[in-house]
C-alpha cells in the first residue's frame, strides 16, 4: 500500500496547520509514567476524487514509504520512536479536501504530556541524528541531506509542519491517544516554461534545446523550517556560508524545458520539474542563493573570418550565413569595445588573431554553443525578508517571455557577493505560491 500526500501547504492559515503546538485533550485522569499506546492519523489532501482537487503533485512527489515518529517529554528530553510503513496505515476517513489514513499499529508510549513529531521517507542516518538529541535538536541540529536523499523518485521526505502535544492517559481509546498530524515536503518544486510568444532579442541565431537545472543546491537544513518572519536555515547568518554546503548541478542533470508554442494546454504530466531544498541567507548574495539556470543552445548568425579563407593580411569579412554552420557547435565571442560591439567566430584561430589585432581583447569561448542564464527565485515575497529566499514545500513555476541571446558561456553567477540585480539580467515578476497552488510567473532572461 502506498499513502499519497498530495499538495501540502507550508501556510500556518492552511487548514489543519498550526503555528504552535497544537494541544490534544483527553477524558480521562492522568498517572505519569504508566505504559500505554497511542495511534497516529495522517491527513493526506487528495488529487484524485475531489471536485476541487489540485493536480500539481505528481505520484513521485507524494508517495509515502516509510513513516518514523518520535516523541518527546514535557521538558523536551527524547522519549522514543517508532518506524512503520505505508503497509501500517489504512484509510479511515475523507473530508471535502483530505483523505485521512490511521495506523493500524498501535505505537508504544508512557502516559503524560508529550510531543509528537512525524518524519516521512528519512534517511536512516537522519533518524539514527533525531533520536541522539532532545526535541530543541529539530530546530537546531544540522542535517545533511543531498538532493538524492531529500527528492527522489517516489521518495520525497516529509516532516512535522508542527508538533502536536498531548497528555497521553493509560486508556489507549481516549481522544487524547489518538492523534492527527500534518507533514510537508522539505524541498520547493520548480518547472519552467516559454509562453507560446516568447520573443527572442539580443544577437540574432537560432535558438534551442532549451533545458533547465538546479544550482547551488542547499544541503544544510533544519527539521523544523525556522521561525518567521526570518525562516532561518543553517547557513543563514552573514558571514556563514560556505561553498562546500552546496552542490551544482551535473551538465547531464538539465531538464526539459516545457514550449507552450507546442503544448498550449499542458497537463501534469508535460511538466519536468525539479527540486530545490530550502535555502535562506541574511545577506542575500548570489553566491549564496539557489537558482533555476537555463541553458540552450544557440547559433549566431552573423559570423566573422578572415577575408581570404587563411590570415588577417586581407582583414576581416562578417557574413549572415551562420558560417556554413547547421547544427550546435562551439563558438568564440570577441569584444573590441562596447562601441564596436561584439564579433563572432566560428574559427578559435580566427578569434585569436582579430582579439590580437584589437589591443588583446579577451576571448569568450561558448563551448558546444551551450548558453546559459540565471533565474533568481521569489523575487516578490509576501515577507520582504524572505526576498530571494527559497522555501519548501512552495512551488516557483517560471515562465519566460522574453529571452536576449547569447547569454552566459557558463552557469557561474557574475558578481557572485553583490545581490541578484533585478532589472539587468533577470526581468521578472514572480509571485510565490503553495505547491498546491502555483503561480505561472514571467521572465525575461537576458545577458
Amino acid at each position: 500500500m502506498k499513502l499519497k500526500l498530495f499538495a501540502i501547504a507550508a501556510m500556518a492559515a492552511a487548514v489543519g496547520f498550526t503555528a504552535c503546538q497544537k494541544e490534544k485533550a483527553g477524558t480521562a485522569a492522568v498517572e505519569n509514567g504508566k505504559a500505554t499506546s497511542m495511534k497516529v492519523s495522517l491527513t493526506f489532501p487528495t488529487k484524485t476524487t475531489r471536485a476541487t482537487a489540485d493536480p500539481n503533485a505528481t505520484d513521485d512527489e507524494a508517495t509515502v514509504n516509510t513513516v518514523d515518529v518520535f516523541i518527546y517529554t514535557a521538558g523536551g528530553s527524547y522519549s522514543s520512536a517508532a518506524h512503520l510503513t505505508a503497509a501500517d496505515f489504512t484509510p479511515s476517513g475523507s473530508t471535502a479536501d483530505a483523505d485521512t489514513y490511521t495506523a493500524t499499529t498501535m505505537i508504544p508510549t508512557t502516559t503524560g504530556t508529550k510531543s509528537v513529531f512525524v518524519g516521512i521517507n528519512l534517511p536512516s542516518a537522519v533518524v539514527a541524528s533525531i533520536k541522539s538529541s532532545p526535541e530543541s535538536g529539530l530546530y537546531s541540529a544540522v542535517q545533511t541531506m543531498s538532493k538524492a536523499d531529500l527528492a527522489t523518485a517516489g521518495n520525497f521526505v516529509m516532516f512535522s509542519v508542527a508538533p502536536v502535544t498531548s497528555t497521553f492517559v493509560a486508556d489507549v481509546n481516549d481522544p487524547a491517544n489518538n492523534l492527527t498530524i500534518r507533514c510537508q515536503r522539505l524541498v520547493a518544486k520548480v518547472t519552467v516554461e516559454t509562453s507560446a510568444t516568447m520573443a527572442q532579442d539580443g544577437v540574432p541565431g537560432t535558438l534551442g534545446d532549451l533545458t533547465f537545472a538546479i544550482n547551488n543546491f542547499n544541503t544544510k537544513l533544519f527539521m523544523m523550517q525556522g521561525a518567521a518572519p526570518s525562516l532561518e536555515d543553517p547557513n543563514w547568518a552573514s558571514g556563514s556560508y560556505v561553498a562546500g554546503d552546496f552542490t551544482d548541478a551535473a551538465a547531464t542533470a538539465y531538464l526539459p524545458i516545457l514550449s507552450r508554442a507546442a503544448i498550449a494546454s499542458p497537463v501534469l504530466t508535460d511538466y519536468s520539474p525539479d527540486y530545490a531544498a530550502e535555502n535562506t541567507s541574511q545577506d542575500k548574495l548570489r553566491k549564496e542563493i539557489t537558482r533555476a539556470t537555463v541553458r540552450a543552445s544557440f547559433i549566431p548568425q552573423n559570423i566573422t573570418a578572415f577575408t581570404n579563407g587563411t590570415d588577417n593580411s586581407a582583414g576581416y569579412t562578417t557574413t549572415d550565413d551562420f558560417g556554413g554552420v547547421s547544427t550546435p557547435a562551439t563558438f568564440y565571442a570577441v569584444t573590441p569595445s562596447v562601441a564596436e560591439g561584439t564579433f563572432y567566430f566560428t574559427s578559435q584561430g580566427a578569434a585569436n588573431t582579430f582579439a590580437a589585432d584589437n589591443g588583446g581583447a579577451t576571448v569568450i569561448t561558448y563551448t558546444d554553443g551551450l548558453c546559459y542564464w540565471n533565474i533568481y527565485l521569489n523575487k516578490t515575497p509576501v515577507n520582504q525578508v524572505n526576498l530571494w529566499d527559497v522555501l519548501r514545500n512552495d512551488y516557483y513555476k517560471c515562465n519566460i517571455t522574453r529571452i536576449v541571446t547569447p547569454g552566459s558561456p557558463t552557469p557561474n553567477v557574475n558578481n557572485p557577493d553583490l545581490p541578484p540585480a533585478v532589472d539587468t539580467d533577470i526581468f521578472t515578476d514572480i509571485e510565490i505560491a503553495f505547491w498546491n497552488t502555483p503561480i505561472q510567473s514571467d521572465y525575461e532572461l537576458g545577458n
